[in-house]
């Protein structure tokens, strides 16, 4: 036997006796320990827990019952025997009546009786351990209901009550009603002959219901008594049970109806709900004007006839008896009723039961609201879920929503294919970081401390997945916020879309690109060498002859020079742009701005525009300091180039945090773009306006900038209004994935 015993005694040869006992028991002797003094007992308990405990009630440090109620005190969910001389005997019983579950005399000890005393105390200890939480979970049962709850034995001795039944006690009779006391003793006397009564019939065998009317302190109260007999094991009545239940409200509706039958019945006429009266055997025996016009039926065809007759034959309640199922059950009851030209009508029901003369139910009242639409509506809805369900499930696009927590709510099979991630496995958890990008994750804080703003933003990311399988996807994410119904953030929905095919397409068109690139460059740099050639000669010509500087000729010569040196210019920042790596560095707008606006002082135009910079960016930003110095050169640039001379001419250049960066609103009140123009502003060789005396390559760089920046650009420029450029640039330090429009032509990649 592996039962683990500890052993409490001080006497050695007892020790000895009883080890040898056990272990001709069978027992296994690796799980035998053995305490001398309680104190030591107490020590091993704390270690470990035995399976039952053998104790000698006389210890050197403790003697008698005490021994046994420190024990207990200390493990009462392990059995305890009390191991004892004759002369200890009494004490051993006092020990049984406290909680012992059994008694070993010393001079009687063997194998069998060590054996099957450690299996009935283990027994038995399991036992009393699940009776005291039946006990308790019945008495938590009785305690948390509003009914009044009793019970008395044969002699109306009372055995159990609960709170609600001592507090009806104490306004009803003025006393506090008490365990093991006479009833009667607590209930005002002209009660006695009531209470008897039903007592006497419960004790007869009797199950019944009964309503009585009790006067509380000068009011009248109604109560249902639910009364039963109790019978014990061998089936004899020991007692009986009581449930009593407050029923003013309904018994005041009763007797109303009663008082004024007339007004009852006109009441049921005129409300907009079918009401019936059906007896206990389901017969009907009213109709009002409602129903009958519903139903079709005259009130002389319905009455007399079952209720489940009328019902359709797939209705649950065809054919049987609906009162008892209303009576018991308070919640409303949907059936299918058949009208008199065979079409099937819905109905809510409810039902009230009525009392009878002698105060016993004998019916119920039904009122029928028809829901005949909204059932229809409802298998519409259902229909239409489905038709949505089956919608995500046979997209071709994977779709998942995640909680406001990040934690996946809901992923279509698409999804499932392309990542390999199954719903039953990752319901509720966050999505690896191979699948999900980690700018999402800063989306998440971003659009919880955004105060709303009435609108959901959509985002787009190119990432390349790993597959649980180890395969590398190259995947399309769309990325929609959703907010709940006070416009406050709630989750995501994200799309994923297998652009591998796409992506292999793309790098063919880079290497292309690239060519194409390095052609250009390599044609702009040669062509610089002859031109810078020509400006010097233009020079010398100038100087060697005075007379040639307001020469026509010369003139036009060097300004068509300086005009393609301009545009070999552009076109080389063009290819440096999308050549050469990017050194993120830490940026101070007001030591840029500063320095742009000084290398522009010589430009004519300079101080008829009024400038106005506000930084108010809080975090770092991390980016290329030289193609933001090449954008914001060339916007301020051009609002100051492009000034409306006719007006008070300003600028304005402002610097705020938004998400993961940075947005640089630039605002002037120029000559604007045309209207013909706009959609390609940002086009290479575009002009915007007929003013404008530059190559058309000026917008082209600033938008080629702003993307290799992983940021984008947007313009807003109506008729009669300023010119905003809006620029969103990423900090490039606080994660390797980068943000696009979902407008913009090309989102930008976000490496996972």
């Amino acid at each position: 036997m592996n039962s683990k015993i500890l052993l409490i005694e001080d006497n050695t040869l007892d020790i000895n006796l009883f080890r040898q006992v056990t272990e001709h028991a069978g027992f296994d002797m690796h799980g035998f320990r053995v305490a001398e003094t309680l104190q030591s007992g107490l020590l091993l308990l704390a270690e470990s827990a035995p399976d039952i405990i053998f104790l000698d009630l006389t210890l050197p440090d403790s003697e008698g019952i005490a021994t046994f109620q420190e024990v207990r005190k200390h493990t009462s969910h392990i059995p305890i025997v009390i191991v004892t001389g004759n002369e200890d005997e009494q004490m051993a019983l006092e020990a049984l009546r406290d909680g012992a579950q059994d008694y070993l005399l010393k001079r009687n000890l063997s194998p069998l009786l060590i054996s099957r005393s450690t299996l009935y105390a283990i027994e038995r200890k399991r036992i009393e351990l699940e009776l005291l939480r039946s006990k308790a979970s019945n008495e938590a049962l009785i305690e948390n209901t509003q009914d009044g709850i009793w019970s008395v034995d044969r002699n109306m001795c009372i055995t159990i009550m609960n709170t609600r039944f001592v507090d009806i006690m104490g306004v009803l009779g003025g006393k506090r009603p008490e365990i093991g006391k006479y009833a009667l003793d607590f209930l005002p006397e002209r009660y006695h002959d009531w209470y008897t009564s039903i007592f006497n019939r419960a004790i007869n065998g009797e199950r019944f219901r009964d309503e009585t009317k009790l006067q509380f302190k000068n009011e009248d109260h109604y109560l249902e008594l639910s009364v039963n007999p109790i019978k014990s094991a061998e089936g004899i009545i020991v007692g009986a049970s009581f449930f009593a239940r407050n029923i003013n409200q309904r018994k005041n509706a009763e007797i109303k109806i009663k008082k004024s039958e007339d007004a009852y019945r006109l009441l049921l006429e005129t409300i907009n709900e079918g009401v019936m009266f059906i007896d206990n055997e389901n017969i009907i025996r009213f109709a009002n004007r409602k129903f009958v016009e519903t139903t079709g039926f005259l009130e002389s065809e319905i009455t007399g006839r079952d209720f489940g007759s009328l019902l359709a034959e797939n209705d649950s309640f065809h054919g049987k008896n609906i009162v008892s199922e209303i009576l018991t059950n308070e919640d409303p009851k949907e059936i299918l009723f058949t009208n008199k030209s065979g079409k099937t009508i819905w109905f809510s029901v409810k039902g009230t039961p009525l009392m009878d003369e002698n105060g016993k139910v004998g019916g119920t009242l039904l009122t029928h609201t028809e829901i005949t639409d909204r059932k229809k509506a409802e298998q519409t809805i259902r229909k239409k879920e489905q038709d949505y369900s089956n919608l995500l499930e046979t997209m071709n696009e994977g779709l998942v929503y995640l909680d406001k927590e990040g934690q996946l709510k809901f992923a279509n099979k698409k999804f499932e294919l392309l990542t390999g991630i199954t719903m039953e496995n990752s319901m509720g958890k966050k999505l690896p970081s191979q699948i999900l990008p980690q700018v999402l994750l800063s989306l998440f804080s971003d659009e919880k401390s955004t105060p709303n703003t009435g609108h959901n933003s959509n985002y787009r990311y190119e990432i390349q997945i790993t597959k649980n399988t180890g395969e590398q996807l190259w995947c399309m994410i769309s990325c929609s916020v959703i907010k709940d119904e006070g416009n406050n953030f709630s989750g995501l929905l994200i799309t994923y879309s297998d652009i591998s095919d796409r992506k292999q397409t793309e790098d063919k068109l880079e290497v292309a690109q690239r060519e194409l690139n390095t052609f250009i460059y390599r044609s702009s740099h040669d062509l610089k060498g002859p031109l810078s050639s020509i400006l010097g000669l233009i020079n010398i010509l100038e100087k060697d002859d005075e007379t040639s500087t307001h020469s026509p000729c010369i003139k036009m010569i060097r300004q068509s020079a300086e005009k393609l040196d301009r545009m070999l210019n552009e076109m080389l920042n063009v290819v440096r742009i999308k050549k050469e790596k990017i050194f993120p560095e830490t940026i101070d707008f007001r030591s840029e701005l500063s320095t742009i606006v000084q290398g522009l002082r010589s430009n004519d135009a300079f101080y008829s525009v009024k400038r106005n910079f506000d930084i108010d960016n809080k975090k770092e930003l991390h980016t290329d300091k030289k193609l933001l110095n090449l954008v914001l050169h060339n916007l301020i640039d051009n609002a100051i180039k492009y000034h409306n001379p006719e007006s008070d001419c300003f600028l304005n250049v402002k610097v705020t945090d938004y998400m993961h960066g940075v947005k640089i609103f630039v605002e002037d009140n120029g000559c604007g773009f045309k209207e013909s123009t706009r959609d390609n502003i940002f086009n290479m060789f575009n002009k915007g306006n007929y003013k404008s005396e530059g190559n058309g390559l000026g917008l082209y760089v600033v938008k080629n900038a702003i993307d290799r920046l992983g940021g984008y650009i947007e313009l807003s420029c109506e008729t009669g209004t300023n010119t905003i450029f809006s620029i969103f640039l990423p900090d490039l330090f606080s994660a390797n994935q980068w943000v696009g429009k979902e407008d913009e032509n090309s989102p930008v990649k976000a490496n996972v």
